[in-house]
């Protein structure tokens, strides 16, 4: 999940570009970032919740939280055929919520390339009973869990922890 060129995330997902993410002007289509944040968001949450057959079905309830704001700034246009990469990780823990925040680069095919920023941005989610049909407090137990993943190591050679470093490359940013 984790990616050296997103040292910082740690849950990366690729996202393949598709024809109808495009606007008329050939670029991905502002509203289509969302999705690729919610692409992101759905793995980190399944990564803490690890269960069911690999190709079955999600039941909607494992979902534990409901989204209650979203906010993305663009940095540069993204046009079909360039590979994506979204980060997500989690903090800022309230009573009832926490945020996820993302980057999207645009990376080429080498794991030691130049990345280019093409948005970041940020939700709030509000942990949810479905059942009840309210809201309820985070639980210790999710605040461990994000800790956890979140502290697991990288795999492969280590790369510095900020973009301002030479031997990261980001451009954009």
């Amino acid at each position: 999940m984790r990616d050296v060129r997103l040292p910082e995330f740690p849950c990366v997902v690729p996202v393949e570009i598709r024809f109808r993410d495009l606007d008329a002007m050939g670029h991905v289509n502002s509203a289509v970032y969302l999705t690729y944040f919610e692409q992101a968001r759905l793995a980190f949450w399944m990564a803490l919740h690890p269960g069911g057959t690999p190709g079955e079905a999600i039941e909607p309830a494992r979902i534990g939280f409901v989204v209650a704001r979203s906010e993305c700034d663009y940095a540069s246009p993204a046009r079909l055929g360039e590979r994506l990469l979204v980060g997500c990780r989690a903090g800022d823990f309230g009573t009832a919520s926490f945020v996820f925040d993302y980057r999207i680069v645009a990376a080429g095919g080498a794991v030691d390339g130049e990345v280019r920023l093409v948005a970041s941005g940020r939700t709030v989610q509000v942990t949810w009973d479905w059942a009840a049909g309210k809201k309820v407090p985070v639980s210790d137990d999710l605040k461990k869990r994000i800790e956890a993943f979140q502290a697991a190591p990288p795999k492969g050679p280590s790369r510095p922890s900020h973009p301002g470093h030479p031997a990261y490359p980001v451009t954009g940013s």
